[in-house]
Formats: structure tokens, sequence, C-alpha cells
């Protein structure tokens, strides 16, 4: 796990009060969808949502994989200013 990605769990688990396994399971799901999209670009949440939706890759995904990859860029956009 790289630096940042330490940073972003350690932040779940203290801001988000999650446990390590949960928080890396929200780790684990947002690499994942940057397998599909740049979680980092400069634009509002809405729009990098709106965008991850219209992807091949998550229309081929299962609607509760959908929520938790939607939930883990959430977050991520939460810790990362």
């Amino acid at each position: 796990m790289n630096e940042n990605y330490y940073a972003f769990c350690e932040w779940l688990q203290t801001t988000k009060a999650l446990t390590k396994k949960s928080a890396n399971d929200v780790v684990s799901r947002l690499k994942r969808a940057k397998n599909i999209i740049d979680v980092d670009v400069p634009v509002d949440i809405d729009a990098l949502l709106f965008n991850f939706t219209r992807k091949t890759g998550f229309k081929a995904l299962t609607t509760t994989v959908r929520s938790q990859l939607k939930r883990a860029i959430k977050l991520y956009r939460e810790f990362k200013p």
C-alpha cells in the first residue's frame, strides 16, 4: 500500500470510525474504481460520479459493487482536499 493509501486508511479509521478491515476494504474498492476512472481529476464530486456511472467498466458491475465503489470515491474525495 503506498503512502497515500496508508494515510487514507488511517483517516477512515480515525475520522469515520471504521475498523481496519473495513478501511482496507474501502481502499481496495477505491483502487478498483481508479482502474475505471481517474478519481483525482479536479471536478466536483457530482460530475465525477456522473462520468463514472457512464463508463463501460462501471455498467458491467453488480448493483452492490457499484454502490461500494461510489462510496469509496466519495470518502476519498472527502479525505483529499
